[in-house]
């Protein structure tokens, strides 16, 4: 029987997420933490919170900033509580942002994307929310990194492309072409 996407990403942070420390592996974090606190933001939404974990780096250099955050898990949200001031579940694909137009400085949206049926509409939802002038730090996994690029030539599909979880790809000219909608 086909799991909803629900039931995938709580399994996920029930069995490969279950650490603590996991995220703690991902040397990008502490980069888009370093990013966004150089943005001097007052309100973010983290789009995608997963257990708190850049909240958490956001709050050790900008202890003032308010952080609300949605994800999909409900496992997740349970471990970001810690973390981020206020959150909801939500399924973007479902559903729009819970935020008033206009609401937030800066929205935080890392490795979410291809994990939606349409992204479209949570770029959308995320401008929405956006005050004008306020800033949006987006990322994805880009499949024509040079590794993946490796993997490739050694026989091997990179892993962004194995996760069952993901439903698009990108590269940075797709990727570039989606933000422009």
């Amino acid at each position: 029987m086909p799991l909803d996407q629900e039931s995938i990403h709580d399994r996920d942070w029930l069995e490969t997420k279950a650490s603590e420390t996991f995220f703690e592996e991902a040397p990008r974090y502490p980069d888009i933490a370093d990013v966004v606190a150089e943005l001097r933001p007052r309100r973010l939404l983290d789009v995608g919170c997963g257990s708190g974990y850049l909240a958490k780096l956001l709050k050790m250099r900008v202890p003032e900033l308010v952080v609300h955050g949605i994800d999909i898990s409900s496992v997740a949200l349970q471990r970001a509580r810690r973390y981020v001031d206020q959150v909801w579940q939500v399924d973007l694909d479902k559903a729009d942002l819970p935020a008033p137009a206009e609401h937030y400085d800066t929205v935080a949206c890392v490795e979410v994307l291809e994990h939606l049926y349409d992204p479209d509409h949570a770029l959308q939802e995320i401008a929405r929310v956006l005050v004008p002038g306020g800033y949006a730090v987006v990322t994805v996994p880009n499949l024509a990194y040079w590794r993946f690029r490796l993997a490739l030539l050694r026989g091997r599909v990179p892993p962004p492309a194995m996760d069952r979880r993901h439903l698009h790809q990108f590269d940075s000219r797709l990727f570039a072409e989606t933000l422009s909608r």
